[in-house]
């Protein structure tokens, strides 16, 4: 059996400076290190030129920079990027970099190879689930997208939706978030990065403990049991009658507005009726609706509505006094729907 690489985005500061301690360098270096990685991007060791040659041989030998690799990348027409990435023993996972008018981007990453929660319409829930990801692999996402970016554009949110459920990897999507946020690591403020879940209780209550006021978002699809039971199977496990008091409690207690994301696919929850059944539901809440039409996806039969009913579903819900956003779906000319780039390419 290959054992696992060591990567440096695996260790914590405090980490890092058990690592420097052992080579017989002082603590100092440690944030010196961590710098290269994250701020200034390096690639590898060699490039770290104020380290002395012996430290960056010490560290050539001990551990890795970076715990995936590129495999596939696409461009979309709009600036979507999607990429492809390789991990360690051969899995590979998807990360997305979303562009804005202002030359700042989102990146959105994944926490899982694939996914237990086995929505229809996804093609990732259509893969199955492989592992969780560790720390590195999720921070090494962002880093990939900074490093291809350079100069020429700036991250500023980052994205839990790419495949698996984040909340049911919950301590290594936590600790990346630590070091995504921390000045030592990526310096992102926490109120720059959203994770979104299927709707994952336990997880939804952890994350209204947290001290980071991070951003969350509930992935709805559906406003009675019976739809989103079809839809989001984990609403089998959490039904609407638990989740939604769940998120009420998460509101309260930290006092800030969440997101209800609700993709629209034609025929099936896009009337006007579901749009005040969504209302009526999510009435009184501090919250937030991001609408989206659905992303084709190859081997199945869920398709995304005419525009004129994507407007008309959020007329109604203007109407009714929800506040909603109309989200565009990036990339729909390479396919980018979470899973669909791994399902064409394989492995």
């Amino acid at each position: 059996m290959i054992e696992r690489p060591v990567f440096i985005t695996d260790f914590s500061l405090d980490k890092t400076e058990e690592l420097m301690s052992s080579f017989g360098e002082p603590a100092y270096r440690a944030k010196a290190l961590l710098a290269w990685v994250y701020q200034k991007r390096a690639a590898n060791f060699n490039d770290m030129t104020d380290f002395p040659r012996a430290l960056r041989d010490k560290l050539i030998q001990t551990i890795k920079v970076a715990s995936v690799e590129e495999i596939e990348v696409q461009k979309a027409k709009d600036g979507t990027v999607k990429a492809l990435l390789g991990l360690w023993e051969g899995r590979t996972v998807e990360t997305a970099l979303l562009p804005s008018s202002t030359g700042q981007y989102t990146v959105c990453v994944s926490s899982q190879v694939g996914c237990a929660t086995g929505c229809p319409f996804c093609a990732t829930g259509q893969q199955g689930f492989e592992r969780n990801l560790a720390v590195s692999e999720i921070c090494d996402q962002v880093l990939y997208f900074a490093r291809l970016l350079g100069d020429k554009g700036t991250i500023s949110n980052i994205v839990f939706m790419g495949m698996g459920e984040p909340f049911a990897n919950y301590l290594d999507v936590m600790s990346a978030v630590e070091h995504l946020n921390a000045p030592w690591g990526f310096g992102l403020g926490a109120r720059n990065i959203t994770i979104s879940t299927a709707g994952h209780i336990p997880g939804i209550e952890k994350l209204s403990k947290e001290k980071l006021q991070l951003g969350l978002a509930v992935s709805l699809h559906a406003a009675n049991n019976d739809l989103r039971n079809k839809l989001v199977p984990l609403n089998r496990k959490y039904p609407l009658d638990k989740l939604i008091p769940a998120c009420a409690a998460y509101i309260e207690a930290t006092g800030r507005r969440m997101t209800f994301e609700y993709c629209l696919f034609e025929g099936i929850n896009d009337s006007l009726v579901q749009a005040r059944e969504l209302a009526h539901l999510l009435r009184g809440m501090n919250c937030h609706v991001n609408l989206i039409a659905a992303n084709e996806t190859l081997g199945c039969d869920y398709k995304p509505p005419k525009p004129e009913a994507v407007l008309a579903f959020e007329e109604e819900l203007k109407r009714l006094r929800i506040t909603v956003t109309l989200r565009r779906s990036f990339g729909r000319d390479i396919k980018g729907g979470c899973g669909q780039l791994k399902s064409r390419i394989g492995s």
